[in-house]
């Protein structure tokens, strides 16, 4: 009977996607695996993209806001944006840019999800300034990031306080990955999705304003001149986007919920134990359980991250003595 149940909700949910999918207003569950890691460090591609983001705002001429301007090339494609796909096209002699394991050589391999097949549309593994994320983030920073910056703004204009906006946007962004964005799809929910749409919400407040990430204030990214969009003096073009990034990114360092194939999952997080601790081994310091980990909160900022610690499924979980291992 639970067996029947399930078939009909994923057979349902399939369509109830299917049909709503040409909106463009629903993001496919595409999914990135951390836990199997490559052979080798990947290629840096951070100064690439935060040059290329510079470039995107100050060649624009028509008068409009940095945010709007590069929200607009990134585009709104729900498979992956622009500036994925830009990422994407990367090449480099020196080192490999992206690593995505085969669909029956991931974590992924035999798990269950409502909707069928969501896990065969996956997203690779690229570092961006020191970080491991999936591709699939770079769309969220700076998809969702947009969005949680328009709703933010939104919800001011209404009356609400900053940290009432804030508050709102992070329910917001929360209900959608128990949705179409996550568990829905994909039977995930991402608590990287969920820094990265946050994250990704500060960039855009910075363009032009003030924010503070942590200690650090942080003064306006652009400026306009009479060219247009500027980066202001003293800013490094090669590292812009460097101060929004962090190991929340990455799903092995901020593991996601599993509502389907948890022990499936486990199994095999446990044969990569030894591997990703070789690969991170200068971030094993970080691993520990959700509730105890740095990433609960967004450099002490309420981002949604959410795991149950009966059903975590993580490095901490799974992979014993490797916390203790420097």
């Amino acid at each position: 009977m639970e067996l029947l149940r399930f078939r009909f909700h994923s057979v349902k949910t399939a369509l109830l996607f299917f049909l709503i999918l040409p909106a463009g207003r629903v993001a496919l569950g595409t999914e990135t695996d951390q836990f199997t890691t490559p052979r080798v460090a990947l290629y840096d591609i951070g100064p690439e993209l935060s040059r290329k983001v510079v470039e995107i705002i100050e060649a624009d001429r028509t008068g409009r806001e940095p945010e709007q301007i590069l929200f607009e090339w990134v585009g709104r494609n729900v498979f992956a944006s622009r500036i994925v796909k830009w990422v994407k096209g990367i090449r480099m002699a020196e080192a490999p840019v992206r690593f995505r394991p085969g669909l029956f050589s991931s974590i992924y391999r035999t798990t269950l999800s409502p909707v069928p097949a969501s896990f065969l549309i996956d997203a690779p593994t690229v570092r961006v300034h020191g970080y491991y994320v999936g591709t699939d983030k770079i769309d969220h920073f700076f998809q969702q990031g947009h969005g949680y910056a328009v709703l933010a703004e939104k919800y001011k204009a209404g009356g609400a306080s900053e940290a009432g906006a804030i508050a709102a946007v992070v329910a917001h962004g929360v209900k959608q990955e128990h949705k179409y964005f996550g568990t829905l799809t994909s039977g995930v929910y991402s608590n990287g999705d969920l820094a990265a749409n946050y994250a990704g919400m500060k960039f855009y407040q910075n363009l032009r304003h003030t924010i503070r990430i942590g200690e650090s204030v942080r003064a306006p990214l652009f400026e306009r001149t009479a060219e247009g969009w500027r980066l202001r003096a003293g800013v490094d073009r090669d590292r812009l986007l460097e101060p929004f990034l962090s190991n929340h990114l990455d799903e092995s360092l901020n593991p996601s919920r599993y509502r389907f194939s948890r022990k499936s999952i486990r199994s095999t997080i446990r044969h990569r134990c030894e591997q990703w601790a070789q690969f991170y081994s200068d971030r094993i310091g970080l691993v520990a359980p959700a509730e105890k980990s740095f990433a609960t909160k967004w450099f002490g900022e309420e981002y949604g991250q959410w795991l149950p610690a009966k059903e975590e499924v993580s490095i901490a979980t799974e992979c014993g003595g490797v916390a203790g291992k420097r």
